[in-house]
């Protein structure tokens, strides 16, 4: 900081300096003499012209004090301390430390805790499958008493003390860590062949030898094994572990194989279920697999066959490559009255069987196709939202709000639609046959003003155009898997102007070549209603005569 010497602060401040040195009983604060002179108080400009006063008696006074300095070097701590300066304004002001961050201290961790009381071994906080159970400490157990040891001129039980074991239990538990107590333990243990066994079995349990032994005052004392694990205060379970001849444990036994004659059965029920489960051929539908197995439970208590686990009914349920039909939300209105009865039978019978034929009818044309005929089904997909957006506002406003369009001059009528498949029918002009398969909505596909643009088509090319239509209620088409695929790429995808649709319409698919699209204007609709060919399609004219039904 550059300070003038005209400023009155620091003429302040050189007069305070020449102050402390004449007076040495008397001390007055920098800030203490602003106040009483009415000058704000700045202690970076203190520091500032505190450090250039230094500087300048620095250098006067340099020679006289080099002497002084060499005989300075030995200091005196406690004199250097109390005549250390204190600035008592430093004390007031308010230091920012910033925000406290909480760092991670694993050491702190409950579960850390009680591993840790656990290596040591003092009491800790254990668990059993789902409880908590409160471990005991390790302790050091009664010595071994028994008569042969007493007896016994290889076994020195009776020449270790009590003050001893306990100098071995706290060394072993306060000093070693959990590996270093495996490698101390097995450095006690002498293994060797079984040299006289006491039993006359064939087969004995025991496969060697295990001499125990105790380091007392650098001699190694043999004791029994009782005595061993007693004064280190560990079971045989973990003796026998760290040892490395723990009992070897019984043969695990083979699994059980599924008998051929299970499998086969259950293979042979998966495969005779019908391939579309509906409401009226099974009791009750297969929501779940776990329906399904309970279905297949009783089968087999009525053939006297041991059901498989559900484990087993889910994985082959999976290799057979099966799975649960759901039905459809848009059900066909015939077939759910006939499931609630509002119907007769003869006329959901019948309706099945132009069901049937329809179906029939178009496998047979797909057999039909090659180059000259030209089989093509055509369905309307559903309204497609702009913008499309994941926003709930965006929810409220395009729902509950008053949409306005600015710009559309075409209507949505017959006119439209029969454009686009007379297009369509005439960017394919090698074929002399077209085989038209729709459902049998009215304002789409069954109208006199379609009729009559593909009449005119036909007769203007010499083609034959023949329309055929579905069943109502089962109109399910090929081009439906086009307008699933559309739907799967815009799924949680934002959409905000219409141009974003015909990309993703046309990257939704990529093999084996993705999807054509054509961008239209005003001049590719035409106006077929003025076409005249036929005046009606409906086959009859009087009342009672069969009428167009979509």
């Amino acid at each position: 900081m550059i300070t003038s010497p005209s400023d009155p602060r620091v003429q302040l401040l050189r007069c305070c300096d020449i102050i402390r040195q004449n007076l040495e009983k008397m001390s007055f604060s920098l800030k203490e003499m602003c106040e009483m002179v009415n000058v704000r108080y700045d202690r970076v400009l203190e520091e500032n012209v505190r450090v250039s006063n230094e500087e300048e008696d620095s250098v006067e006074s340099d020679g006289a004090n080099t002497a002084a300095n060499e005989d300075s070097l030995e200091h005196d701590p406690e004199n250097d301390l109390e005549n250390t300066p204190v600035n008592e304004d430093a004390v007031d002001v308010p230091v920012d430390r910033g925000r406290s961050r909480k760092r991670a201290n694993p050491d702190a961790w409950k579960g850390n805790i009680q591993k840790r009381r656990r290596m040591r071994g003092q009491s800790y906080l254990g668990r059993e499958k789902n409880e908590f159970i409160n471990k005991e400490q390790r302790k050091m157990e009664g010595r071994c008493l028994a008569e042969s040891c007493q007896k016994s001129s290889k076994l020195h039980c009776t020449e270790i003390d009590e003050g001893t074991r306990e100098e071995i239990f706290k060394y072993f538990w306060g000093k070693l860590y959990w590996k270093e107590r495996k490698i101390y333990v097995k450095s006690l243990v002498e293994v060797s062949d079984v040299k006289r066994r006491r039993t006359e079995a064939v087969q004995s349990r025991r496969s060697a030898s295990l001499c125990c032994f105790l380091c007392v005052n650098g001699r190694r004392l043999r004791v029994c094994q009782r005595m061993f694990l007693s004064t280190l205060g560990i079971k045989q379970w973990s003796f026998l572990k760290w040892v490395g001849r723990r009992e070897e444990s019984p043969e695990k036994t083979a699994r059980v194989r599924v008998r051929t004659e299970e499998w086969d059965f259950l293979k042979s029920f998966l495969l005779k279920l019908p391939k579309v489960l509906l409401f009226q051929d099974v009791p009750g539908a297969f929501i779940q697999v776990n329906h399904l197995h309970s279905q297949y439970k009783q089968t087999c208590a009525a053939n006297g066959i041991q059901p498989l686990s559900r484990q087993v009914f889910s994985n082959t349920f999976k290799e057979l490559n099966l799975s649960l039909f759901h039905p459809k939300k848009d059900q066909c209105d015939t077939c759910c009255a006939f499931k609630a009865g509002n119907i007769e039978a003869a006329v959901w019978e019948e309706h099945c069987v132009k069901k049937d034929e329809a179906r029939a009818e178009k496998d047979r044309d797909k057999q039909l196709a090659n180059n000259t005929t030209l089989v093509a089904c055509m369905d309307l997909q559903g309204l497609l939202l702009c913008p499309k957006l994941q926003a709930s506002a965006l929810y409220y406003k395009m729902k509950l709000g008053r949409q306005i369009t600015f710009g559309m001059r075409v209507r949505v009528s017959a006119n439209e639609f029969a454009s686009c498949i007379v297009d369509y029918l005439e960017t394919h002009p090698t074929y002399t046959e077209f085989i038209l398969w729709s459902d049998g909505c009215g304002y789409q596909n069954r109208n006199l003003v379609l009729s009559n643009a593909l009449l005119k088509f036909a007769t203007e090319r010499k083609k034959q155009v023949t329309q055929k239509y579905l069943q109502r209620g089962h109109t399910q088409m090929e081009c439906d898997s086009v307008h699933s695929v559309i739907e799967r790429k815009l799924r949680n995808r934002d959409v905000h102007v219409p141009a974003e649709y015909a990309a993703v319409i046309r990257g939704a698919r990529s093999s084996p070549k993705p999807y054509e699209l054509k961008y239209v204007d005003y001049s590719f609709f035409k106006d077929f209603s003025k076409v005249k060919i036929c005046k009606s399609i409906r086959p009859g004219s009087k009342v009672g005569d069969p009428t167009i039904s979509c």
